[in-house]
């Protein structure tokens, strides 16, 4: 029965590679267009939407709308990442021993810390932090900062806001991306 016991689980942790495979790939075009997104838009289309279009107001009108994409991307893209590495990240190391009934104490006080330390449960605190950095930045571009420039009130200051915040999105991006670029890989 055991060996029954043993088997079932190694064909279930071959079909379990499978799915791991393919969230990981998922998880790495998910955090590349996050940050590619926020490069692409902020460093290189709207700087050259105030090049190219004239009258300068239809390139802002413009550049405020893909600001207002790019910030629900900033909120979304964190949100998956975060999910697909939970759904990866073990709640418990099944390990052998347990399926044929010779778990310890000390087995189980060893397999909390390699709970703790598995590189999945490390990502999904990673996400986690990203997750809520970049929730926090983009409610405060959509709620405050777009909408004052919008209106016009006080616009250099709230440009200088804005581009202080999507500066720090960008930056949260980059430390999730290049942080978890190993495991997604």
């Amino acid at each position: 029965m055991t060996e029954s016991l043993v088997k079932e689980s190694e064909s279930f942790l071959g079909a379990q590679g499978k799915t791991h495979s393919f969230m990981r790939s998922l998880g790495f075009f998910v955090s590349s267009l996050w940050w590619g997104s926020l490069t692409v838009i902020g460093f290189v289309v709207v700087p050259l939407l105030f090049v190219w279009v004239s009258p300068k107001a239809l390139a802002g009108v413009v550049a405020g709308q893909m600001f207002v994409g790019v910030s629900w991307l900033n909120a979304l893209a964190p949100l998956v990442l975060w999910l697909l590495a939970r759904s990866m990240s073990p709640l418990r190391v099944v390990s052998p021993k347990d399926l044929a009934g010779e778990v310890s104490e000390e087995s189980e006080a060893s397999e909390v810390s390699e709970v703790s330390t598995h590189p999945a449960r490390q990502l999904w605190r990673l996400t986690l932090w990203g997750l809520c950095s970049s929730v926090v930045l983009a409610t405060w571009m959509l709620a405050l900062v777009i909408p004052h420039i919008t209106q016009g009130i006080d616009r250099p200051l709230w440009h200088g806001l804005g581009s202080l915040t999507y500066a720090l999105m960008w930056i949260v991006a980059s430390a999730v991306m290049l942080k978890s670029r190993q495991f997604w890989s």
